[in-house]
């Protein structure tokens, strides 16, 4: 995916794309669809936006076995498909997309999204991959590059499990404990008000965690999924993935984030020469959710920058 352009300023033109694949029910302003992925299971999918009004944007949540629909909170991604389309799916094992039919792999996550990518038409996506999401888009871009645009890391794993650090021990001693036995004793699906104690710790201003965890309430989450990935990516290193990277990358954190903490960002954005690093104050691990007008800010100008370079 080489060209004449410099590697933190290149970005792909996008051809005039469409929706294709069986549609389904729709959910608000958000257009839901189906593809099939790469072994045969079933991927749903969600656009907002005009998909001819430029490259898309390819949200990856985070979890993994997380329900999407709690990167919609905020209302950040709605404002961001007002410019451009916005693309979001349901993991395979979560929602309405099938089960794995095999024991989870991260690399089927990459089939996914180029499943959905190839399902809508556009040759390349902007990716941004919140949390676990951003180490599904260093798979993605190992596995998919030439449909690489950009990437964004939003509170992002860092290229291993060995560097992604948390200070939840350090910051919530006093709750950590509960936390643990809590999850230990989770069914396999399960609703998100169960692990309110953990979103509680995600949050700066408790005014938003409220309206947060009101929100989601109803949410289902597959701790089933998220314990067979946490075995995958035991042993997997995206170090030399990132570090030749071609495309431009922002690393976007918050700065009280103890769930990921901002010097797995650092460290992350240094891997990566020419990225582009944009520490928001004032929020944790949800800075969609959060601080909703600097997210939008932020992603919206890189986003336009990375396009405008393209054109040079």
């Amino acid at each position: 995916m080489m060209n004449s352009y410099p590697k933190k300023l290149w970005i792909a033109l996008l051809a005039m794309i469409a929706v294709t694949g069986p549609v389904i029910a729709a959910d608000a302003d958000w257009r839901a669809f189906e593809t099939t992925s790469a072994d045969g299971t079933r991927i749903a999918y969600y656009v907002a936006g005009d998909l001819a009004a430029g490259t898309p944007l390819f949200v990856l949540s985070g979890g993994p076995g997380s329900d999407h629909r709690y990167m919609r909170v905020g209302g950040s991604f709605d404002r961001i498909a007002e410019e451009r389309p916005v693309i979001m799916y349901d993991q395979r094992g979560t929602s309405r997309s099938g089960a794995a039919p095999s024991e989870p792999r991260l690399s089927q996550w990459a089939d996914d999204v180029e499943a959905v990518r190839a399902a809508v038409g556009s040759p390349t996506l902007h990716i941004l991959g919140h949390s676990f999401g951003g180490i599904v888009a260093m798979s993605y871009a190992e596995r998919y590059t030439d449909h690489l645009a950009s990437i964004i890391f939003a509170n992002s794993m860092g290229t291993s499990i060995a560097k992604t650090e948390n200070s939840l021990q350090q910051t919530f001693p006093d709750r950590i404990d509960e936390w643990q036995r809590k999850r230990a004793a989770l069914p396999p699906r399960f609703k998100a008000s169960a692990i309110d104690i953990f979103t509680s710790l995600e949050f700066v201003d408790l005014h938003r965690l409220e309206d947060f965890l009101a929100a989601i309430a109803d949410y289902t989450y597959n701790i089933e999924v998220n314990n067979a990935l946490r075995r995958d990516m035991a042993n997997l290193d995206y170090t030399d993935v990132v570090a030749s990277l071609e495309v431009p990358t922002l690393v976007l954190h918050g700065r009280y984030d103890p769930v990921i903490t901002p010097s797995t960002a650092w460290r992350l954005h240094n891997e990566m020469p020419g990225s582009n690093l944009v520490i928001l104050p004032a929020t944790g691990h949800l800075p969609f959710a959060e601080v909703p007008d600097a997210f939008v800010g932020a992603v919206q100008q890189f986003l336009q920058e990375a396009s405008t370079a393209s054109q040079d």
